[in-house]
């Protein structure tokens, strides 16, 4: 293959890896100055919210923003509708169980969360599935400049902590793209096109589902047994590292499960796979190297120790950033039955690590070695399932 063929097959990846790598920079620039401006204990609090948020999406309106990547042209927008309307259901139902364990703000903060995430999900699926890839760039880079700009300038006008800033950039977010969707038409009030991807509802979301809770569990176990301080620790390595794999990730499958879904075949996501595993293990590897020192120049000296856990953690998101041409694969051929299987299993994985370490072992931290060692066996277990595939 020519390189001109390789460029024109892989453009749209180029496209949205190159506004997502912007979005990370911005995040990564705005580090420094919120780690002065919140406390970890903040950062904690915002990561726990965030986590529940990232669980909540999941299943807030059945995957269906995901079945906008595969639905007919005539679908997509009731997909759309379906999705909203579904999201806003969701959210009354779960503030009448959250109003027993959660504060007002809390609430509010994570409800508009999920919001956000779904309506974004749903407008960047609908122009991703008609190869619009320059919005989804925009789309990516403007998510980003609004919640960093907010965070850094509420503090200012506003006596704020990171949940409140958080809910006034979910509320920017909707606003900006309900505008979109009424400019644009995209809506339509069908609410039957859902029974023809019921496998994205009962495969699927179930899936994503543990693979979300799975993912967010070591913050309600460090918030619960050790401290906020190191959920805010843990916060960090988040944002630096795991918060734009999961988006590249993303990306990437979505890219292999438009593909996938007309053409190629299990040894071509294989070799995928195993080629974004080679190219990108030396950018994790430096993590390993990086003294003290640069960290808490960057942070500040508060966050003084958080080298350990970028070195504890780093691996397992390697393990996360080479799984997508796989399992965009499996989700593309209708197979989501296995990710679900193999989610079981991590998460059982991860769950008894927790337990055996907490009980076993003095040193509590320890107990985050779990996340990288769960991780890496899920995602290389993809590896192995779609291997024994003869065909699919």
């Amino acid at each position: 293959m020519n390189l001109r063929l390789l460029i024109t097959k892989y453009k749209s990846i180029g496209v949205i890896t190159s506004s997502l790598l912007v979005g990370a920079i911005i995040t990564f620039i705005a580090l420094p100055i919120l780690t002065r401006l919140y406390s970890v204990k903040d950062f904690g609090q915002y990561g726990v919210a965030l986590a529940i948020v990232s669980v909540m999406s999941t299943i807030a309106n059945l995957r269906l923003d995901q079945a906008i990547l595969i639905a007919q042209e005539n679908e997509k927008k009731s997909l759309i509708s379906e999705s909203i309307i579904l999201t806003f259901l969701f959210c009354l139902l779960s503030s009448v169980v959250m109003i027993f364990i959660f504060s007002p703000l809390m609430i509010l903060a994570i409800n508009f969360g999920v919001f956000a995430n779904i309506i974004i999900q749903c407008v960047y699926n609908y122009n991703f599935s008609i190869e619009e890839e320059k919005f989804c760039a925009v789309l990516n880079i403007l998510r980003s400049l609004i919640v960093v700009s907010i965070q850094i300038a509420f503090p200012f006008f506003y006596e704020a902590n990171l949940l409140s800033s958080y809910l006034i950039s979910s509320l920017v977010i909707i606003f900006l793209l309900s505008i979109y969707i009424c400019k644009y038409r995209l809506y339509s009030f069908n609410f039957s096109t859902f029974k023809n991807y019921k496998d994205f509802i009962f495969s699927n979301t179930p899936h994503a589902l543990l693979n979300s809770f799975s993912h967010n569990l070591p913050y309600y176990v460090v918030s619960h047994f050790l401290s906020y301080q190191v959920a805010g620790f843990y916060s960090i390595v988040e944002r630096t590292l795991r918060l734009p794999i999961n988006l590249m990730s993303q990306t990437v499958r979505q890219f292999f499960i438009r593909k996938f879904n007309t053409e190629g075949n299990y040894k071509e996501a294989l070799k995928s796979s195993l080629f974004l595993s080679v190219v990108s293990l030396p950018f994790f590897l430096i993590f390993f190297i990086l003294p003290e020192s640069l960290y808490t120049l960057i942070f500040g000296s508060e966050w003084n120790g958080i080298s350990t856990y970028f070195k504890i953690l780093t691996l397992g998101y390697w393990a996360v950033f080479c799984n997508p041409p796989i399992s965009g694969f499996l989700i593309a051929k209708r197979r989501s039955d296995i990710l679900l299987k193999l989610q079981i299993v991590e998460l059982v994985i991860k769950a008894l690590f927790f337990i055996l370490i907490y009980t076993l072992l003095d040193d509590k931290n320890i107990m985050l070695y779990a996340i990288p060692l769960s991780l890496i066996f899920y995602n290389f277990s993809i590896y192995f399932a779609v291997g024994k595939m003869k065909k699919c």
